[in-house]
């Protein structure tokens, strides 16, 4: 609903009053301090500050620091408690008017008897992580600084992995992006110190966490609610990366360098430089200790070899369990990963705030070799099985940076937070390209089709004629591509306390936010629209054999036509190894060199179309159809206070206002029969606006010392897939590709409620349960029109054409009429056992269960259809129906364990993470829908601290158990549709810190 102009006036009044009204009386004063670690002299994050017989507390800050305000002038106990140490009151603190009055805590760890023993490193980590947790003012999983820094993941998506309600997507074998709750990356916001990061995919609004280096971090939040403050555009969870800051009591430099290596079980080889980490930071803090510098590098290399299978079936008949195979690929993918990371981050103390300036770069190559085995089953006998051989070459660029300038300050009663931010991405694929060769009649003469049902693709492939001689030149093509995203931001946030009593405390907040986002997508296509087994390639036939003589034709411009061996372009140095498990077998390597030269051939003769002819020219269609560009203006304000009743209720109600305009252009056009080299395209620009009031309330009720119980109610959004919502339409020969530029985002409302029981001994322990009703889900959908009602999908400068009685099939995007619900259940329980004798009061232990359940109604049509008996033929109406299922991308069950053991320098983690099957691919045909299988992976990490310099020594194995992603027919648990394989794979390193 749009804001009307009386709401915003009275908006605006209300807050006018606010700022004319005396907040407090003169006579009040302030406490502020610091809280640090006893033995180890560390500022200690989010500990609890109260004053004892009032609601008035706090927690600390990154650096250990409190404020209390407004507080009468009187004697006073404060008291400072910390999850993991005990707490400390002191007596007799006076509050007089007008002043400040400093005290700090010294907080020492349970089960320390001596200053000459600290808490163990990885209980350090967990307490850091329960105590944010507990003081956040919203449900919230928190992977703390200690914790990152102790054992390091290999990227900061396999630390989140970790949380209860998260799980991760990989891209060769490295986890890029998470799904929270059931619910897709792209339904998550992902930021940088509150800095969302940009889009780096050019489909949706996801973005990749494999450019985030653990090292840079000082902590992960993961938020399951929003407050008022927060942008609501989440409907799974939003996660929060806490850039490290300089640290330190003293001034001066401290350096810290690692460096490792790596080791691919894939690869089957130690290759030092195809795997390696160095990762060298410098932090100080100089004049009087008010200016911090923290800045690190980190350069890195990684071996993310895979092997790969898809399938797709289609439906036999009317049958609902029967299927028929389409094909097989299986791929053997090397992938050589190169990422240069940075990161400065200054800050400087103010009297009363602090000023904080911070930069994140990451810049990443990705080359891969994409060895391609096809196995394309034809069940009809007009046509014959092919076996085909692919060489795919990738070579991407990702370039990632955030920046940021936070300015904090304290006037007057006023707490004020000014951010201006900018964030860029960018992915070019400059010269991505693919030669294809074609072998026909794969499975014999004498059997030219393959019609039978429910086949397992294993007996597809190992059946079929692998003869070097037999396969031919058939395609290539090359790709140039870049997508780009940048987003700038200002948002300013003002609180106050305004207390009625003692005992009746509040902080007013409110603020608003304006974003500005640009966003394009181009790509330029060339490749062969005439392939080279037809009469019409010759030309390029015999440049090809003129250019490549050890084919063997010794006259080729005598010749009228012939194919083009594949045997010439046969790599007799590469082998593929054991195969998925040696489930598979791949055969006839394609030499990366050799195909090169033919792609170069061909390019270079763009133009020559005397010779060339189709063989190899400009894909107009491909160049121009997918090409976009447009701009989103984001804003938002909003209202919320934060209400202490006594020290056992807390009440967060808040409203925000949330207004999205985005405009685009895309290409709408008809396909001609000639598309390859005229496409018949224009630019189209439309904008749509969308605004919102989002209340929410969050309530903390917390009767006992030990035990809390935290209600949540929220409402949110989700905007459009840049892929459904660009005015993208193109008009082919009975098929319509129509984006649904009408689309209104989806918009959830949200329930939540979480008990926790936390002391020294239990450690914490968490109970929640969440419920999502989701309206708008926005899904592909696909359908038959016939006759004129298909004018409505065309573009608008082809409306008057006539379609005569043409059936096409529309494949677009719509709002489902049906709500989506998900519910989930989570349970974490994270302790130490300080308190057992030794050895064991080493130990640390984690474990954490969810279960999701979701379900949508997919509507779906059944076509059109005649229906003869006897004589009679009867023409049966299309009907609209649907079926039940689970959300796209959703986990029935996820299990972390984790469980720890540190000994004087000595650390180690052994880990387990369980998903059971996500469903991956919604179908009206129920044997075509498809899930994972359930994923069970161990790791294992382990440091120990040696004798000289500062120096660690570490390593981490991962997935030790060489687990599969795996994924299969619904109806089929051993039909699959994809599989990666990507092994075991180790890393061993040396830290030094200074």
């Amino acid at each position: 609903m749009k804001p009307t102009r009386n709401s915003i006036v009275l908006c605006m009044f209300f807050l006018f009053q606010l700022f004319a009204t005396p907040l407090f009386a003169e006579d009040s004063g302030k406490i502020t301090g610091k809280v640090i670690d006893v033995t180890a002299r560390e500022a200690m994050v989010a500990a609890n500050i109260l004053i004892e017989g009032t609601s008035l507390g706090c927690s600390t800050d990154l650096d250990g620091n409190f404020l209390i305000q407004a507080i009468p002038p009187g004697t006073y106990k404060v008291k400072a408690s910390y999850i993991g140490y005990t707490p400390v009151v002191k007596s007799e603190v006076q509050v007089i008017s007008g002043q400040t009055t400093t005290i700090n805590f010294e907080l020492v760890a349970v089960g320390v008897t001596t200053d000459a023993v600290v808490v163990t490193a990885q209980a350090q980590g967990q307490n850091q992580a329960i105590n944010q947790q507990l003081a956040a003012d919203r449900i919230m999983n928190v992977v703390s600084s200690a914790r990152i820094q102790e054992l390091p993941d290999a990227n900061a998506a396999e630390s989140i992995a970790r949380l209860p309600g998260v799980s991760i997507e990989r891209d060769g074998g490295e986890g890029n992006k998470v799904v929270i709750r059931g619910l897709q990356p792209k339904y998550n916001n992902i930021t940088i110190d509150g800095v969302r990061m940009a889009s780096s995919n050019n489909n949706d609004r996801s973005a990749d966490l494999s450019m985030i280096s653990p090292n840079m971090l000082e902590g992960i939040e993961v938020s399951k609610t929003v407050t008022a403050d927060q942008d609501a555009d989440v409907l799974g969870g939003s996660v929060n990366f806490k850039m490290r800051e300089a640290k330190g009591e003293k001034e001066g430099l401290g350096v810290e360098f690692l460096g490792q290596g790596g080791y691919s079980n894939l690869s089957d080889a130690y290759n030092k430089y195809r795997n390696y980490k160095f990762v060298g930071d410098v932090e100080g803090r100089f004049f009087n200790q008010k200016l911090g510098v923290f800045l690190q590098a980190d350069v890195e290399r990684r071996n993310l070899t895979s092997n790969e299978l898809t399938g797709t079936y289609t439906n036999q008949g009317k049958s609902q369990v029967s299927y028929l195979i389409q094909s097989v690929n299986i791929n053997y993918i090397p992938r050589d990963r190169q990422r240069v990371n940075g990161t400065l981050v200054m800050d400087y103390k103010l009297p009363e705030g602090k000023i904080i300036f911070s930069n994140f770069l990451s810049s990443g190559i990705t080359e891969t070799n994409n060895y391609q085995e096809m196995f394309i089953v034809n069940s009809s006998s007009t046509n014959q099985n092919q076996h085909a051989y692919q060489f795919n070459y990738s070579k991407s660029t990702l370039n990632s940076i955030t920046n940021a300038l936070n300015i904090e300050q304290q006037l007057y009663v006023f707490h004020t937070n000014l951010k201006v931010s900018n964030s860029y991405s960018e992915t070019k694929d400059p010269g991505d390209w693919y030669v294809n060769f074609y072998q026909s009649k794969a499975w014999g003469s004498s059997n030219p089709y393959i019609a039978d049902t429910n086949l397992n693709p294993y007996s597809i492939a190992t059946t079929v004629s692998t003869k070097q001689d037999s396969a031919f030149l058939n395609y290539m093509a090359a790709t140039n591509s870049n997508s780009m995203e940048r987003q700038q931001t200002v948002a300013l946030d003002l609180d106050f306390p305004l207390n009625i009593s003692n005992s009746i405390t509040s902080t007013i907040k409110f603020g608003g936010k304006y974003k500005y986002q640009t966003r394009s997508y181009g790509q330029e296509q060339y490749g062969t629209n005439a392939n080279f087994n037809s009469s019409s390639a010759s030309g390029a036939v015999k440049a090809i054999l003129r250019n490549f003589p050890e084919i063997g034709i010794t006259n080729p411009s005598a010749l009228t036509y012939t194919n083009i061996p594949m045997t010439t372009f046969i790599d007799q140095n590469l082998n593929f190894g054991t195969f998925l498990n040696g489930d598979y077998t791949m055969s006839n390597p394609l030499s990366q060199s050799r195909l090169s030269q033919l792609l170069q051939l061909a390019h270079d003769s763009v133009g020559n179309t005397s010779t060339w002819a189709e063989a190899y020219a400009r894909n107009n269609f491909q160049s121009l159809s997918y090409n976009y560009n447009g701009n989103e203006v984001f804003t938002a304000f909003y209202l919320m206070a934060t209400i202490n009743l006594g020290t056992q209720i807390t009440l967060i109600p808040g409203v925000r206002y949330q207004d999205i305009k985005y405009t685009y252009t895309g290409i709408q056009g008809i396909e001609t029969p000639v598309f390859y080299q005229i496409y018949q395209g224009y630019d189209t620009t439309y904008s749509s606006d969308h605004p919102y009031w989002l209340p929410d309330v969050n309530i903390r009720f917390k009767p006992f010392s030990w035990f809390d119980i935290r209600l949540a109610y929220s409402n949110t959004v989700s905007y459009p897939d840049y892929n459904a919502l660009i005015p993208r339409i193109d008009v082919a020969s009975g098929y319509i590709s129509f984006n649904n530029f009408y689309l209104v985002p989806a918009r959830s409302t949200n329930y939540d409620v979480y008990l926790s029981v936390s002391d020294n001994t239990i450690g914490l322990f968490t109970v929640g349960s969440f419920l999502k009703k989701i309206d708008n889900f926005i899904y592909a959908k696909t359908f038959n029109v016939t006759g004129a009602p298909a004018i409505a999908y065309y573009p608008l400068r082809f409306s008057n054409r006539n379609p005569g009685n043409s059936t096409y099939t529309i494949s677009t995007y719509v709002n489902n009429p049906n709500m989506a619900t998900v519910f989930g259940l989570e349970f974490d329980w994270q302790t130490h056992f300080w308190y057992l004798p030794n050895p064991l009061k080493g130990l640390v232990f984690n474990i954490n269960y969810t279960h999701v359940y979701s379900k949508l109604e997919y509507p779906y049509v059944i076509p059109e259809r005649r229906v003869t008996v006897g004589r009679v033929t009867t023409i049966v109406p299309a009907i609209d129906t649907s079926y039940i299922d689970r959300l796209i991308g959703q986990p029935n069950d996820i299990v972390n364990l984790s469980i720890g053991y540190d000994y004087k320098g000595f650390s180690i983690r052994v880990s387990m993470l369980y998903q059971a099957d996500i469903f991956q691919v919604s179908n009206s045909w129920a044997q075509l829908r498809a899930t994972t299988a359930a994923y069970k992976r161990w790791d294992l990490s382990a440091k120990q601290e040696l004798p000289w310099f500062g120096l660690q020594l570490y390593c981490n194995v991962n997935n030790i158990n060489g687990a599969r992603d795996f994924s299969v027919l619904q109806m089929y648990s051993d039909i699959p549709t994809s599989a990666q394989s990507y092994d075991m794979t180790a890393e061993v390193g040396l830290r030094w810190q200074l």
